[in-house]
């Protein structure tokens, strides 16, 4: 079976040109490379990367900036042909997660025993997801075009919800870090459609655009896997 997909042009259906052995190869790479860079980060720098998310403006301009603003750089590396702006695009996103993800396993930072098997249980069930996904949108001819934009309506309303919260009830940033892995999951399926749909002419595009979701989805997750070890530790 073939590994790549063409546009139909005269039925607009994703046929055998991109190369999924290639992008999957490329997404699964960043991820794990970013994955052990939070793990050095959180022993090398961990109370900074703390100190960087302990406020929930401070996090989320944080954030936005080195992942946000990476992706943008990134992006316009790529459509440009410009490899080397690329590349400080995917390093700017590889900083933004691995600070993120230093913080989350410093706010633990008294039982580091924790650290790597949370990392290793949380990619499991990151990878489930992301299986699941990719299930859902391959063998369905459901259109996901408008996904990347409900994603946004995912993150406007968690960023919305958690500046509420940080002032009013802190309860209420929970809902909100749900909303964003909600946001992250869809924008995932956005990304893989796109990969099927031939969305984007290049594999490193759709590569980095899985990679960012599926990041973000890691994230939100380890948050919680370290929390219920965290209590069965206890």
């Amino acid at each position: 079976m073939s590994n790549s997909f063409e546009h139909d042009a005269m039925g607009g259906h994703a046929t055998p040109s991109l190369n999924l052995g290639k992008i999957t190869g490329m997404a699964t790479a960043l991820v794990v490379l970013n994955v052990v860079l939070m793990l050095v980060l959180a022993y090398a720098v961990g109370p900074i990367a703390q100190l960087l998310f302990s406020n929930f403006f401070i996090g989320i301009a944080v954030f936005v900036v080195t992942v946000g603003g990476g992706f943008w750089v990134a992006n316009k590396g790529v459509q440009s042909g410009n490899y080397p702006l690329a590349g400080v695009g995917v390093t700017m996103i590889q900083a933004g997660y691995g600070l993120f993800g230093a913080a989350i396993l410093a706010a633990f930072g008294g039982q580091q025993g924790l650290w790597i098997p949370a990392l290793a249980i949380t990619a499991v069930i990151t990878g489930l997801i992301t299986a699941v996904v990719a299930l859902v949108v391959f063998k369905t001819d459901h259109s996901f075009a408008n996904w990347q934009k409900y994603s946004w309506g995912f993150f406007i309303g968690g960023f919305a919800l958690g500046a509420v919260g940080f002032f009013i009830n802190p309860m209420l940033m929970l809902v909100a870090g749900l909303l964003f892995f909600l946001g992250f999951v869809v924008d995932l399926t956005y990304e893989i459609w796109a990969v099927k749909a031939n969305r984007y002419e290049s594999d490193l595009r759709n590569a980095l655009g899985i990679y960012v979701a599926v990041m973000g989805v890691f994230v939100h997750v380890l948050q919680l896997v370290l929390r219920v070890l965290s209590m069965l530790d206890n």
